[in-house]
């Protein structure tokens, strides 16, 4: 009773004092205001200058240390080209860039490299993420992520109410099986222009290069802009799982894998929608399998041109109720079977040229609609399954 007795007469005393200070035309304190464009410069800043062209901050934390809570308008952050050894480490460490803010749905952070000439690049290393989006609306952009060193593994990770918009970004990651882009937890990440992966990696890949793309538990990555964005994985896969999505809808997609992990590895109810994209998939390893779908994952290519290159036993496998449905494929690889299906999966859709041996066991379906090549390899059918070709029809008893 004492402290409530207490608290009663302090807030009506606040408030007293408040309005006296109107009455008698005092200044009542408010967060000075926020240049709409912080500047940045890692070689020439000072982190307690203000932010200028002409005095610029020395690092990112120091200018996201400059944005009031709330944040009511879009503030850019300007990025020199250079090397950013550190994050500053103002209000977060300083190997791992914390991106959250309150703000309402129409504003936003953009951080900002430049758009021609060296690039503005995110050295640090040592903490597993290198940028982790929490909450509010962040734009990377002219931006490369990381210097591939071993201990720069994960890219940028969003999660929960955070939403993050890359454009024109580059990473250079080390991992054996860790993401450049990961959302999860209902986070979402937004791609545009041009998205490279360890994208030098395509004609040769040291040990410990992997780099992927990872929608986990809800988790959405999307590009939301087609016209002259593209998304090249040079060692690593596009991975969906827990009901997360991925949706490309860029113009090209290509994606190289140096290690035993599918180029797209879809199950336990995620989906990946192509969205007229062409894409390019090359499997290095022979025993790896460039697409694969298991537990109820999902694969929507409509309008999209597949190309499979490489040498692997099987172009494509589907397990345990998944499907896949598309437009063109075209198997420039050498591949024992086009398409193994197995307990229950689907697959719909057409070659473009011959089509090597199909498998279909327990309740699986392969229905190719259209045929331009002049050759099948074996059809096999067992334990119900059913395998349709134009003209042709072979169901297991």
């Amino acid at each position: 009773m004492r402290r409530l007795a207490a608290l009663l007469t302090i807030v009506p005393a606040a408030v007293l004092a408040l309005y006296s200070a109107r009455a008698a035309g005092g200044a009542i304190p408010v967060a000075p205001p926020v240049a709409e464009t912080l500047h940045v410069n890692p070689e020439r800043g000072d982190d307690d200058a203000d932010g200028s062209a002409r005095h610029p901050l020395r690092s990112i934390s120091a200018a996201l240390a400059l944005l009031p809570d709330p944040l009511e308008r879009t503030v850019t952050i300007q990025l020199a080209a250079g090397e950013y050894e550190t994050t500053g480490g103002h209000g977060m460490p300083e190997r791992s860039l914390h991106l959250m803010a309150r703000m309402p749905p129409d504003v936003s952070v953009r951080i900002v490299g430049p758009k021609d000439g060296q690039p503005a690049i995110f050295a640090w290393h040592g903490d597993r993420r290198m940028v982790e989006v929490r909450a509010g609306e962040w734009r990377l952009a002219n931006v490369q992520i990381g210097t591939f060193r071993t201990d720069q593994r994960r890219g940028v990770t969003v999660a929960g109410p955070g939403h993050v918009i890359l454009q024109d970004v580059t990473f250079r990651l080390r991992s054996n099986s860790d993401a450049g882009i990961w959302a999860r937890d209902g986070g979402r990440a937004s791609l545009r222009g041009a998205i490279r992966l360890n994208d030098h990696l395509h004609d040769e890949a040291p040990d410990e290069s992997f780099c992927g793309l990872l929608a986990t538990d809800h988790g959405v990555i999307e590009f939301d802009e087609r016209s002259g964005s593209s998304l090249s994985l040079g060692n690593g896969n596009v991975a969906v799982r827990y009901y997360g999505s991925i949706r490309f809808g860029c113009d090209e997609v290509r994606i190289s894998s140096w290690t035993k992990s599918n180029n797209l590895s879809i199950h336990s109810g995620g989906r990946i929608d192509m969205h007229g994209s062409r894409t390019y998939l090359h499997a290095h390893l022979r025993q790896n399998t460039p697409l694969g779908l298991e537990h109820d994952g999902h694969l929507l290519a409509e309008d999209a041109h597949l190309t499979f290159a490489g040498s692997n036993e099987a172009a494509i496998v589907l397990q345990k109720s998944s499907t896949f449905t598309c437009n063109d494929i075209e198997l420039t690889g050498e591949f024992d079977y086009g398409i193994r299906a197995m307990s229950g999966s689907m697959f719909v859709g057409r070659f473009l040229g011959d089509v090597p041996d199909l498998e279909a066991r327990t309740g699986a379906s392969i229905h190719i609609e259209e045929l331009r090549g002049k050759e099948v390899g074996e059809l096999t059918v067992e334990s119900g399954g059913l395998i349709t070709l134009p003209g042709r029809t072979l169901r297991s008893d």
